[in-house]
């Protein structure tokens, strides 16, 4: 899955001259000006606070939260938010430390964060459950990569053309181990759009759930959540 289906560039002149903007205005910021940090971490927002050490050239050492950190190590990337910004910030880890609670950034660039525009987080089961896709052309299958209360994201390796808004009955089985709970989908999906240029795809539909569905799923993704959040703290102690 690609970092890129997060966020829609927001070139204002040029990439050069941008990030000779973004640097400009961190150098000027006056000493300890606290940045936003974000990162998605399996689907969850982790969001803390940041401020700046040093900027040389086209780097920019950071000082952050053990959490992100974390989260910036996984991802090698992090949006940054500021109202100093025309747009928030993206920007690639060259270097992160989760016992120093440091990192460098570069490459920085204006964006959109498209996955806040989002009616409900979409969170990522574990392990990747296998999911079954019923066309009219007939059977495909693959494993779902994330979740929401009203959309599904599945990875398949075979490109398979299905028409966009042709619906589908779509069949999957998952867990919480921990809280014992499973959750049995049976729906019937909207194809939005066909993601990555490369295997494996990612298939993204859409779908109502009815109200027994959608408790369950309401249940999973909260607790899911709350697994998400003990391992980040589990691995910065």
């Amino acid at each position: 899955m690609n970092i890129s289906d997060l966020y829609s560039t927001r070139i204002q002149k040029s990439f050069d001259e941008d990030q000779e903007e973004i640097i400009a205005i961190l150098k000027s910021a006056p000493p300890k000006t606290v940045f936003k940090l974000i990162n998605y971490f399996k689907g969850m927002p982790v969001s803390y606070s940041a401020t700046v050490n040093a900027v040389e050239r086209n780097d920019v050492d950071m000082d952050i939260q053990g959490e992100q950190a974390f989260t910036v190590e996984h991802c090698r990337s992090v949006f940054i938010r500021s109202p100093l910004f025309k747009h928030d910030v993206f920007a690639h880890a060259q270097y992160v430390n989760i016992k120093k609670r440091a990192a460098t950034f570069s490459k920085l660039s204006y964006v959109e964060i498209v996955a806040e525009r989002r009616n409900f987080i979409r969170i990522k089961p574990e392990p990747s459950p296998a999911a079954v896709i019923e066309t009219p052309l007939g059977t495909i299958e693959g494993h779902l990569y994330d979740i929401s209360l009203t959309g599904l994201n599945i990875s398949i390796d075979d490109y398979c053309e299905i028409e966009r808004g042709i619906e589908v009955k779509i069949k999957s089985t998952f867990r919480n181990i921990e809280q014992d709970l499973t959750v049995n989908l049976n729906v019937t999906g909207s194809l939005v759009t066909i993601k990555d240029d490369s295997r494996p795809y990612s298939f993204i539909f859409t779908f109502r759930p009815d109200k027994e569905l959608e408790r369950h799923l309401s249940q999973y993704v909260f607790k899911r959540q709350i697994e998400i959040i003990r391992e980040i703290k589990d691995a910065i102690c």
